[in-house]
């Protein structure tokens, strides 16, 4: 029906919002809903006069996964420049001499729908879908739903780019998704001044994953990768929205706790173990297998005129040997540092 929302739009705006990676959004854009694979030839243009977002796809391994023919332009208008006037989305018949350079190389074409993506009122990009039959479902829905679309494929992208910022920085744990140890000290530092100006405690667990390196030798470390990436995950599931994660080492997580005493965190430590314990690990391949984690905790309420940079490392190393007397009993469990 005209102007309403075709089949399935939903759930392809579902998906570009929750990709993981920029190769990941790449094949979902190319795929939307209601146009034949056979059909249809997709395009995506984005300004990046400064080369910073080439870069940024590049190191997010786009390349390798890419779906989608994707244009990175100095200028939009400078290609194209009756796309300074694309300030909603535009289908209508595909004429060569206007639009070869938005879907280039595909012959055929008779139907095309462009989206404009936008930051504010700045045009970032132009995502392009031409037809050679049946023009698309989607350039039959309504302006406001195109207009929808138009901006999660912006909003989505952006927020995959500015991940990729954070990657590049390195305070994001590439493997996890986690925080970045680089991350970690720089809050903690920032948690003990805030410790220090209400005279709170700051409270931290260590948590190791107990045995890994023998996942590693047995089956391969794409194998303890998988574990790494699903102990992540349940210990997240416990965590409380204030408190900050992130991967310390090679097979270590770190929680930090706001205004909380060493005792106080027990509980969250106790839920961790028994997340972990619930279920074996898949490793693929029909192969999984059970796996568990020791944890130190340790807290410190520190002086108003403490140095913050030592108070921070004090408060992680205790945490540390807190760990390590529970792996000489065999791991598996949780200790408390003596105060």
């Amino acid at each position: 029906m005209e102007g309403g929302l075709p089949e399935g739009v939903l759930a392809w705006e579902r998906s570009l919002l929750t990709a993981e990676t920029i190769g990941e959004w790449l094949a979902i854009a190319m795929d939307p809903p209601g146009v034949s694979r056979d059909d249809r030839a997709i395009t995506l243009m984005v300004a990046d006069s400064t080369f910073e977002l080439r870069h940024l796809a590049a190191g997010n391994h786009a390349a390798a996964e890419l779906a989608l023919p994707v244009t990175f332009v100095d200028s939009l208008l400078g290609v194209a420049p009756q796309l300074g006037a694309l300030h909603e989305s535009w289908r209508g018949e595909f004429h060569a001499a206007d639009h070869a350079l938005l879907v280039p190389g595909a012959q055929g074409l008779k139907h095309l729908l462009m989206l404009p993506l936008r930051r504010g009122e700045h045009l970032i990009g132009v995502w392009s879908l031409a037809t050679r039959e049946v023009a698309p479902a989607l350039a039959g829905a309504g302006e406001a739903l195109l207009a929808h679309a138009a901006t999660v494929l912006a909003a989505s992208l952006e927020r995959l780019f500015d991940r990729a910022r954070l990657l590049r920085g390195g305070l994001i744990d590439t493997l996890t998704g986690w925080n970045s140890g680089r991350y970690l000290y720089t809050r903690l530092r920032e948690e003990i001044a805030r410790s220090q100006r209400r005279g709170a405690s700051t409270g931290c667990l260590v948590i190791d994953i107990d045995r890994l390196h023998s996942v590693n030798e047995d089956l391969g470390q794409p194998a303890g990768d998988r574990v790494l990436r699903e102990v992540a995950h349940r210990i997240e599931s416990q965590v409380r929205s204030c408190d900050t994660a992130a991967r310390l080492g090679s097979d270590q997580f770190v929680v930090l706790m706001p205004e909380t005493g060493a005792v106080q965190g027990t509980p969250l430590a106790a839920r961790i173990l028994t997340a972990v314990r619930a279920a074996p690990v898949d490793l693929g391949g029909g192969l999984a297998r059970p796996v568990r984690v020791s944890i130190g905790i340790a807290a410190v309420r520190p002086p108003a005129a403490g140095e913050r940079k030592t108070l921070a490392d004090r408060l992680l190393a205790d945490a540390v040997a807190a760990l390590h007397r529970v792996k000489q009993k065999g791991g598996d469990g949780y200790e408390v540092a003596a105060p």
